[in-house]
């Protein structure tokens, strides 16, 4: 029982997403049967803390093998941390933090001299980056590895105490908890810890797993499943484009806080998995307290339309902010007049978002709830749109053609750049690389006439499809 933290939902106690081995149950993402196999993430520790090393049979507890003989050697319990992190990080706070992150740091040192046996070690392991650490690396190991912290915005809660840490017992103590949950209203963004290729996703809500460039692995789990403002079970929890072979960046929106799964009797959380070369699953506590801020901000602001997808009260008139800053700027991209894009929901912005849902099919009312923001979602997944939003969009250069060159020369034109008279055509002529290159020169970037991540980006935040950095 987590107390306080679990909210009203918590009565019935905390059901991790494992029922059983190592894998989340179907209901969190695990692939069908037919889909497992190549797919699936390399094998890792037992739910004991074991390793099927050597041929032997597993021991209970924290034990481990001593070589070929299959003898169990006890193995001693790293010193914990237990820091607890509210909205805002105090200067007592960011003492505790960097106090527990020595007490880790020395853990892990003992570990290493008291002979502990890890699993084979990874290729890219062999070579680890800078400030990653090297193996090998044991099931439950305390590691600092550095990562982005996976969930921006305010009133989260980061703690080892009440079940949430790594190695907690579930299913009376049947087994135990391998990640940690990071406590956090449901649809705050989640976002990638590193640079990183999808691995999987659970078919449309709940859960995300990255494989990292260095070799780590890194599993977000329980993502939303609900529309918006309630708990009907029919939203989503992954951002658009965000699909099995897609690269991502350190810091990119891949989706939304909830409750899915067996979290449905919890409070809204993230439950993040760290995994070393070779499927060890580590404990990544240390790695986030250090990667904590009190108010995350990844590298390179949010993704585009993050602020009116993720959430939150239902826009209206009167309605002011981020998300509605977005939104005026994707109906104004659409060709939907509302005005000036300022992040105030007036009479045009709630005459625009009546025209779009008339077009959409959807109930005419000028509030943006959860069935127009889903709208926004399935048109943000378009070929065309996609392509501009996704951070492995292809490459538009001189020549091309395409519904996502037409969606470019809008963009173009939003910023005050627009490459000539409208209706836009899908070829990509002169007079957009003159136009691409003029935006590129304002904004500070290499003046090449191709439209890249770089220039994406850009262009997103200046016409207000995505908020301007605050990383600094």
């Amino acid at each position: 029982m987590v107390g306080g933290l679990r909210g009203a939902r918590h009565g019935q106690g905390h059901r991790d997403e494992k029922q059983s081995g190592n894998e989340p149950e179907r209901s969190n993402g695990v692939p069908p049967r037919s889909q497992r196999g190549a797919a699936r993430s390399p094998p890792s520790a037992g739910p004991q803390g074991t390793r099927p090393d050597h041929g032997c049979r597993r021991f209970p507890g924290r034990h481990r093998h001593d070589g070929p003989s299959c003898r169990a050697v006890p193995v001693p319990v790293p010193p914990a941390i237990r820091v607890r992190f509210g909205p805002v990080a105090s200067d007592g706070i960011r003492m505790a933090n960097r106090l527990g992150l020595r007490l880790g740091a020395l853990g892990a040192i003992a570990l290493l001299l008291l002979g502990w046996s890890g699993g084979p070690l990874g290729p890219a392991a062999a070579s680890a980056a800078p400030g990653v650490p090297s193996g090998p690396f044991v099931y439950g190991q305390r590691v600092e590895y550095p990562l982005v912290f996976p969930v921006g915005g305010s009133g989260l809660t980061l703690t080892e105490e009440h079940g949430l840490g790594f190695g907690a017992c579930r299913g009376g103590c049947t087994r135990r908890h391998e990640g940690v949950d990071i406590m956090a209203p449901k649809m705050t963004p989640v976002y990638a810890a590193a640079a990183a290729t999808v691995a999987w996703t659970g078919s449309t809500c709940c859960s995300v797993f990255l494989a990292h460039d260095d070799g780590w692995q890194t599993w977000y789990i329980h993502l939303n499943n609900d529309t918006p403002g309630t708990d009907d079970g029919k939203g989503w929890g992954i951002a658009p484009g965000i699909v099995s072979g897609t690269r991502v960046s350190a810091g990119q929106l891949i989706g939304w806080v909830g409750d899915s799964g067996n979290a449905e009797d919890t409070a809204p959380h993230l439950h993040f998995e760290l995994l070393a070369p070779g499927g060890v699953k580590v404990d990544p506590f240390p790695s986030l307290a250090a990667a904590f801020t009190g108010e995350a901000c990844p590298p390179g602001g949010s993704a585009p339309l993050a602020a009116v997808l993720g959430g939150g009260p239902l826009l209206r008139r009167g309605s002011t902010g981020e998300g509605v800053r977005q939104l005026q700027a994707f109906l104004r991209v659409r060709g939907y007049p509302v005005g000036t894009v300022d992040g105030i929901f007036g009479p045009g912005t709630e005459a625009a978002v009546r025209a779009f849902q008339r077009r959409q099919g959807l109930p005419v009312d000028g509030a943006v709830g959860g069935r127009t923001r889903a709208a926004i979602a399935r048109m943000a997944e378009l070929p065309a749109i996609a392509s501009l939003v996704r951070s492995d969009g292809r490459l538009l250069s001189a020549g091309q053609r395409g519904p996502d060159v037409r969606e470019l020369k809008r963009w173009l034109a939003a910023a005050g750049h627009a490459p000539g008279p409208t209706p836009f055509g899908p070829g990509f002529g002169p007079a957009t690389r003159r136009a691409v290159r003029a935006f590129q020169k304002d904004h500070g970037l290499v003046v090449d006439g191709v439209v890249g991540p770089a220039t994406r980006t850009a262009l997103a935040r200046v016409i207000g499809l995505a908020a301007a950095s605050s990383c600094g």
